[in-house]
């Protein structure tokens, strides 16, 4: 480009020339440049997602189990649900919990009854909910959720208090905490289904100073050999499955660590059935270890993290059979809002990063594709006999 006396324009006089020609357009450009921002913006964040069609029951299914992560109410998914309410928080996984008979999950925040409640000043994070969320997961016919976690005591002894006491109000039975060490060992939930009894314990490997429950102070129940080998064997006696939550592990690492799989082994042995693993936020691997079935972490579930693979989920679930044989199916989802959906379109590259992280060192497992969901089976006809 040229000036009229035939010199090269420069930088600063180019620019300048630019402005002036589409001086005239640029309201119009800006009004459409904000309504297409605008349409991008509010179709992230408000376009509705289809919900997941309803699960149908096999004939000869007998009871159905539903396994999920880290459920956190609290923090910034209150901005979602002061607006819209909780059951939009589970309203896309809704048609696929209906026909479980047992719901589990890790309750990753204390409920508080006093909005004053003291504070654990000796955390940088304090996470909290209220009595609504007892009532939500009720609603969703929740059967027990793990409070044996690194946020449980957030609020203190009167947190952990009214957490235990409104969930139990609400027909949840609360585990792997108490108003002591012999309180938090007798927290095993004993729940029958369709002539079956189940059994669900959890611990942590991962607590802040001054929350583990002990003999004469209120806390989370430690994920220590004297501690879960007997009460989990206790549980294998009286009970025909035995669930049990394991908060361990480092936050955002995909792989487990060495000594989360000592500890899943040992849980096995112990005579766990199905161990669900959760506190790294992110997908771990499913593994099958003699009898038990690990999952070392099926990420969050309701949660208001913001990074890519904290919003990539699983809902795990059993469905087992009049013969003993259980097909356990895992539904990728996509948490928005603090809302997770199942992801019903997935691209080749987040279809193969999610199965990866989930399959990745599961040797021994026969997986299969199906209908978007990742597929195996494990054969519990002994425990029929």
């Amino acid at each position: 480009m040229s000036h009229p006396n035939g010199k090269e324009l420069n930088f600063e006089e180019k620019l300048l020339r630019f402005i002036k020609r589409n001086r005239r357009n640029s309201k119009t450009h800006a009004v459409i440049g904000l309504i297409a921002t605008a349409g991008i913006m509010f179709g992230f964040s408000f376009a509705e997602r289809p919900p997941a069609p309803a699960v149908t029951q096999y004939k000869n299914e007998v009871f159905t189990a539903s396994f999920m992560g880290d459920v956190m109410m609290g923090r910034d998914v209150e901005k979602v649900t002061d607006i819209k309410g909780q059951d939009y928080l589970f309203q896309h996984v809704k048609p696929l919990l209906q026909n479980s008979d047992y719901i589990t999950a890790n309750f990753d925040q204390p409920i508080t009854l006093d909005e004053d409640a003291p504070k654990n000043e000796s955390k940088s994070i304090q996470l909290r909910t209220d009595k609504q969320s007892a009532k939500t997961l009720q609603n969703l016919n929740f059967s027990s959720v793990s409070l044996a976690n690194t946020h449980a005591m957030d609020y203190n002894v009167q947190g952990l208090n009214d957490t235990r006491k409104t969930l139990k109000e609400h027909a949840i039975d609360p585990v792997g905490a108490g108003s002591n060490l012999k309180d938090a060992k007798d927290s095993i939930s004993y729940q029958n289904y369709n002539g079956m009894k189940v059994a669900t314990l959890a611990f942590t490997d991962v607590y802040a100073e001054g929350t583990k429950a002990t003999e004469y102070n209120s806390g989370v129940l430690a994920m220590e050999p004297k501690n879960f080998v007997p009460m989990i064997a206790e549980a294998k006696k009286n009970a025909d499955f035995v669930f049990v939550h394991a908060h361990w592990g480092q936050e955002y690492d995909t792989t487990p660590h060495p000594r989360q799989e000592d500890l899943a082994k040992a849980l096995a042995d112990a005579g766990a059935d199905v161990i669900i693993g959760h506190h790294p936020h992110v997908l771990s691997p499913v593994e099958v270890y003699k009898d038990s079935v690990i999952f070392y972490s099926l990420g969050n579930f309701v949660f208001d993290q913001g990074w890519s693979r904290t919003r990539e989920s699983a809902l795990a679930q059993m469905r087992l059979m009049a013969d003993g044989k259980a097909r356990f199916e895992l539904t990728p989802l996509e948490i928005k809002e603090g809302q997770p959906a199942p992801i019903r379109e997935m691209n080749e590259l987040q279809r193969k990063k999610m199965v990866q992280q989930l399959t990745k060192t599961s040797k021994n497992l026969d997986w299969k594709e199906e209908n978007g969901k990742l597929i195996f089976e494990k054969d519990f006809s002994k425990k029929l006999d």
